[in-house]
């Protein structure tokens, strides 16, 4: 018989990828890379970490929680720290142990004297970092609770900041990029953005855009899916898209149901193909509307997927049929988990499971702080070579 380290050598980096695709969770992905140096190598490839996260969606990146980021006011008065919430009842030891080894309140980030909540402000948060912003100075950071580590970056050169974005690319958890929107002119019908890369730390101006009409973005924050930034115009009738490979920025017709209820960006299948896909709760239920190009640089939206009505369960966890009175906010929608808040309830459902979970039914922190948080994907021993990224 050949040795086995022989066998493995004849089957390629190429072959090894398609056999690796087809483990179920990350940690069998991380046991098969340290088995040998052949693994690991074929491991390492940016391209293959981005697609083996795209296609196990429900258990890549690790989800821990949500990420609560409350008003200073609140935090002085209440609790002076941020909050780290378990996802659902799998994760809430993990994220205990997690929120033990971290630094969750933030506090190795430069204060120059003065405390914290009144000095940082989160702007995004994406595959385990946060991008901040200082109050007094503008400057911005990204900062990872886990590892305690903070990068300072300079601030945008941009008279009048209305949106940030942080891209954090799953093939390599040492990059990321920070983005700004601007707008540009004396009125308010240009927008701008400049991004800023981690490997020159100084930012450049990448794209323009001039819209009909007087636009304001200023409560929309950052919504992200197929490598691409979206930020909602007030109204709720378009929205912004900034394409981050190509820097290409477009502005979308967003379908009638935006008007009235909130929703985030999402990814389906593989490579996406190309299609935009917005996930909503309507009616108690889970909505997903796919929007195909229609020829003429406008999308045609369609439902493509509808749930079972979620209000008898609500109602018997919130403990009251009225629940819908205060209205069901979507957060967001990270590794297979749908994050809502209910007043000051904060739900979750598993995409796959279908199964509800009360995350907290206190917490009085706005839908615009709250950040579902996952552990940084990849490993930084999985992180590509330059050769192989």
């Amino acid at each position: 018989m050949a040795p086995a380290a022989a066998t493995v050598a004849n089957l390629g980096d190429d072959l090894l990828r398609e056999v690796f695709l087809l483990l179920p969770t990350p940690a069998d992905l991380l046991r098969a890379a340290l088995a040998c140096k052949p693994f690991l190598r074929a491991v390492r490839s940016a391209a293959f970490l981005r697609l083996f996260r795209r296609r196990h969606p429900f258990t890549c990146p690790p989800l821990l929680g949500c990420f609560l980021h409350r008003p200073i006011e609140d935090r002085i008065r209440e609790n002076p720290a941020p909050l780290l919430l378990p996802a659902s009842p799998a994760t809430s030891a993990v994220t205990r142990r997690v929120v033990e080894g971290g630094d969750f309140a933030l506090s190795f980030l430069p204060a120059r004297g003065r405390p914290y909540a009144d000095l940082w402000k989160v702007l995004d948060c994406r595959n385990g970092r946060l991008l901040l912003r200082n109050r007094v100075s503008g400057e911005l950071a990204v900062a990872d609770p886990l590892t305690r580590r903070c990068v300072s970056l300079p601030a945008p050169l941009a008279e009048r900041p209305v949106g940030y974005g942080l891209v954090a690319d799953d093939g390599n958890s040492s990059v990321f990029q920070a983005f700004c929107i601007s707008q540009e002119g004396d009125g308010s019908s240009g927008l701008g953005a400049l991004v800023l890369s981690s490997r020159e730390l100084r930012w450049a101006n990448v794209a323009g855009l001039a819209l009909a009409h007087q636009f304001d973005l200023a409560n929309s924050r950052a919504m992200q899916a197929n490598r691409s930034l979206y930020w909602g115009l007030k109204g709720w009738k378009r929205m912004v898209e900034l394409n981050t490979v190509t820097m290409v920025f477009s502005v979308l017709e967003l379908p009638p149901f935006t008007r009235q209820f909130s929703f985030d960006v999402i990814e389906k299948g593989e490579d996406g193909a190309g299609r935009l896909y917005l996930l909503t709760m309507c009616d108690s239920c889970i909505e997903v509307w796919g929007g195909w190009e229609d020829g003429s640089g406008g999308l045609i939206w369609t439902l493509v997927e509808k749930s079972v009505r979620f209000q008898r369960a609500m109602a018997a966890m919130i403990g009251s049929e009225h629940f819908y009175r205060h209205g069901l906010d979507v957060i967001g929608v990270v590794a297979g988990v749908l994050f809502l808040r209910n007043g000051d309830r904060l739900l979750s459902i598993d995409l796959e499971t279908m199964k509800l979970w009360m995350v907290s039914h206190k917490d009085k922190c706005p839908s615009a702080l709250i950040y579902p948080y996952t552990v940084a994907w990849p490993p930084s021993f999985l992180n590509p070579s330059e050769e192989s990224a």
